[in-house]
């Protein structure tokens, strides 16, 4: 590998704290998804994964507690000639469009043996065979919801991720956003 010239060391040092608000901001989010979303047996919170230009770095898949995920670092010409999104963060588990509530499925009154997250809604019936997850309604059933109804969309349109991001980028740059 060549050596980097002074102008490419100055460089990188310079979009060092725009290369970190974007890292942490990107992680940060998908902390907030795994918190936010339905956690059965944990598989779901740790399928995501974050996609920059040139590298990719994905979850480990695994049951149990979500586990963090590392942005992958970003080159600085990704960051200096690229004007768009720098990372794009999906999930690959394939319930994925169930747990975000994008399309409607059949859920069945089970509890796993070890949930990886406390139900948010505990004891309820569901109004049909097939409805969106979380859709729980009060009463004597055995149906349970670990995260909201429409939690994905009230996560991205409700301000909460651009929260994260803000305050990702403040901690880069000492300022107000």
């Amino acid at each position: 590998m060549p050596r980097k010239t002074l102008a490419q060391q100055f460089e990188d040092i310079a979009l060092t704290p725009l290369r970190l608000a974007c890292k942490f901001s990107a992680e940060g989010i998908v902390r907030d998804l795994q918190k936010e979303g339905p956690s059965w047996t944990g598989t779901f919170a740790n399928s995501y994964q974050i996609a920059s230009s040139s590298k990719t770095t994905t979850g480990s898949k695994a049951a149990g507690a979500p586990q963090a995920l590392k942005a992958p670092r970003l080159t600085a010409d990704e960051i200096k000639f690229k004007p768009e999104i720098k990372y794009t963060i999906t999930n690959t588990a394939p319930h994925k469009d169930y747990a975000l509530d994008f399309k409607e499925g059949r859920f069945y009154p089970r509890v796993p043996k070890s949930s990886a997250k406390k139900p948010v809604i505990e004891g309820g019936t569901r109004p049909s065979t097939e409805h969106r997850r979380g859709q729980v309604s009060p009463g004597g059933g055995t149906a349970t919801s670990t995260a909201e109804l429409d939690w994905y969309n009230t996560y991205t349109g409700g301000g909460r991720m651009d929260k994260t991001v803000r305050i990702a980028v403040n901690q880069q740059f000492k300022g107000e956003l």
